[in-house]
């Protein structure tokens, strides 16, 4: 597995490129999730980035941008699927609840536009609240609040999505991925603190020991990025009734969550 570079040293080169491709249109640049919350692994974790531009994400020069990432990552091949870059426009951020356009370069993926901003209100929350400014103003001039209860119906939200897929037809990893995102869903309501994917597990885990070692089985693929475990036809039953368990609970935790924080 390749080490990764500092991150900080390699936060600075991104933000080089992203203002060397976006010039003038580029407003702010943001560093966000597991690189700046302490708790990125080396190697597997991705890497979160909010650009915002001054015009809207349909008129973004994909070409550039699309160019700097394929550069990018040839320079870096180890990063080729592990960035995370969302492009919103200023006005568009400003208003997200009524929705609009994004370009996105997700793990996997290619920059593309796509619709839904408001979808991606837990990043902007966690952009808001807990990420690195690299370029520009503090996201708080540029993200209107966001409250507690916002994030909290989000983060519900997004669990029922997950716990919704089919994990029979997933890859291990993706399977691995569902049961420690519901982890992190519950810790992050019950505590009610963001979290990691990680502290979602070893809390859930230290909860729920019963489920420990199917929740460390996850970890295990996570590190190994698919190549170990949650292959097995008993770990996938097992991971099925967790993840009903798991969505039960955060939805009978947010029933009794409070109006406001």
């Amino acid at each position: 597995m390749t080490t990764d570079r500092p991150i900080e040293a390699f936060a600075q080169e991104l933000t080089a490129g992203l203002r060397s491709a976006l010039g003038a249109d580029l407003v702010a640049l943001y560093l966000y999730g597991s690189s700046v919350a302490g708790d990125f692994d080396e190697g597997v974790s991705d890497v979160d980035l909010l650009a915002v531009t001054a015009r809207d994400g349909s008129e973004t020069d994909l070409a550039t941008v699309s160019a700097f990432h394929r550069a990018f990552v040839e320079l870096h091949p180890e990063w080729d699927d592990r960035l995370e870059i969302v492009c919103v426009g200023r006005e568009t951020l400003a208003q997200f609840r009524s929705g609009g356009l994004l370009g996105v370069i997700s793990p996997g993926e290619p920059f593309h536009v796509r619709d839904g901003v408001e979808q991606w209100l837990q990043n902007f929350y966690l952009v808001r609240e807990t990420g690195v400014t690299l370029f520009g103003s503090c996201p708080a001039g540029l993200i209107p609040a966001i409250s507690w209860p916002e994030f909290i119906a989000a983060t519900a939200r997004y669990a029922r999505e997950v716990r919704g897929r089919s994990l029979r037809d997933a890859a291990p990893a993706a399977r691995a991925y569902a049961v420690l995102t519901m982890c992190r869903a519950l810790c992050t309501i019950l505590s009610a603190r963001p979290c990691s994917k990680r502290e979602g597990a070893g809390w859930v885990g230290s909860q729920m020991p019963e489920w420990a070692s199917l929740i460390d089985e996850a970890e295990y693929c996570r590190l190994s990025r698919g190549e170990t475990g949650f292959k097995d036809e008993a770990t996938l039953l097992a991971a099925e009734a967790f993840m009903r368990l798991l969505g039960d609970e955060i939805e009978s935790a947010c029933t009794v969550q409070p109006a406001e924080s």
